[in-house]
Formats: C-alpha cells, sequence, structure tokens
C-alpha cells in the first residue's frame, strides 16, 4: 500500500504532466488564399495590380507550437503574372518551405491575435507563351522569401490572414535575361494576400 505522502506526490506528478501537455499543444493550421502580386517584374504597383486582375492564390499549411516558433508550406499560383495579351500568357508557380516567427496573445484557444514573420527557401516556376506558341518558356528557380503578417482567431478554429511577403529566384531566369538584352535578371516580386483559417 502506498503511504499518504507516495500519494500525494503520484497526484502532484499527474496534475504538473497534465497542465504542461495542455500548456504545449501544437496548432495546425491550413489557410486558403487569395491576393495581388505587385512590385518587381509583376509591373505594376499595388493598386495598379488590383485593377489587372493579377491575382494569386493558393494555401498554406502552418505548425506552430504553443511558444513562437513554428513551420509553413506555402503553395501559391499567379495565372497572368505578367499580364494577359492577344499575343499570349504567362503564370508564375511558387512551393516555399518557411520557418515562422510568431507571438500569440489571447492564447491558444477562442479569441486571439498573432503578428508573425517568416523566411525560407523553395522553388519558383515561371512559365509563359507569346506569339502563338512561336516564344514559349517554363523554368525552375531556386528562390527565397521573407515576410510577415497577422493572424486573427476569431473562435478556437477559425480566423483570417493578412500577409505580405517578398519572393526573389537566387539564379537569373534565362526568358528575363533575353528580354533585358543579356543583362542577368532574377524574377522578383512582392506578394499580398487575405486567407482564411481552419485551425485544428
Amino acid at each position: 500500500c502506498l503511504s499518504a505522502r507516495n500519494c500525494r506526490t503520484l497526484i502532484m506528478a499527474a496534475l504538473l504532466s497534465g497542465f504542461f501537455a495542455g500548456t504545449a499543444r501544437a496548432d495546425g493550421l491550413i489557410i486558403p488564399f487569395i491576393g495581388v502580386n505587385f512590385g518587381g517584374d509583376s509591373g505594376a504597383e499595388f493598386g495598379d495590380s488590383v485593377d489587372a486582375s493579377r491575382f494569386n492564390w493558393g494555401a498554406s499549411f502552418v505548425w506552430v507550437g504553443a511558444g513562437v516558433f513554428g513551420v509553413e508550406g506555402d503553395l501559391s499560383y499567379s495565372p497572368d503574372f505578367f499580364g494577359q495579351t492577344d499575343l499570349g500568357g504567362s503564370s508564375v508557380f511558387s512551393a516555399m518551405g518557411n520557418l515562422v516567427l510568431g507571438v500569440p496573445f489571447g492564447g491558444q484557444q477562442g479569441f486571439g491575435v498573432r503578428p508573425y514573420g517568416l523566411v525560407g527557401l523553395g522553388v519558383i516556376k515561371p512559365s509563359g507563351d507569346a506569339f502563338d506558341d512561336v516564344l514559349e518558356f517554363s523554368d525552375n528557380k531556386v528562390a527565397w522569401d521573407f515576410g510577415g503578417g497577422v493572424m486573427i482567431f476569431f473562435a478556437s478554429h477559425v480566423g483570417m490572414r493578412a500577409d505580405v511577403r517578398y519572393m526573389r529566384t537566387v539564379e537569373a531566369v534565362d526568358f528575363l535575361d533575353i528580354a533585358t538584352g543579356g543583362e542577368s535578371s532574377h524574377l522578383d516580386f512582392t506578394r499580398g494576400s487575405l486567407g482564411f483559417i481552419f485551425r485544428f
């Protein structure tokens, strides 16, 4: 039979382990989003990008701990990155992996706010055609990005995200090199987006 002292020790240990398990709970987030590209090689300022329908869409998959660190996988697609003309179209696809640093205010249940910053590496793939498919291009390039934003949770499982991030290829993109007359050119742009958060 256990002594009263041993019983008290076991009960306290169980309570403390339950407390720390609850506070250390990690969050998984799925964030579908829509936004616009502006600046850099997108060729338009923010207001002009909206008017020209330079939209992007995609989804972010985020894991964040109870603390301030997390990781993100981000996929986005821009169907008319360089604009749509009678000569042809263009698109840009990106797949990025990011480290996330964000401070949660309000906890992980119910209403809460989490401002964050991020930085990472991935791949950007510009594609397109012009002059009735006479000139076609498709290029996979290693890229990096950084940015930040804020997540606002209205309840335990739903919220919104406002996000701005800058993206740039590490290497020059071949067709941009040709278009600029032989000068090396990295594809770069800024993406602004709004997303709906599903937290589980």
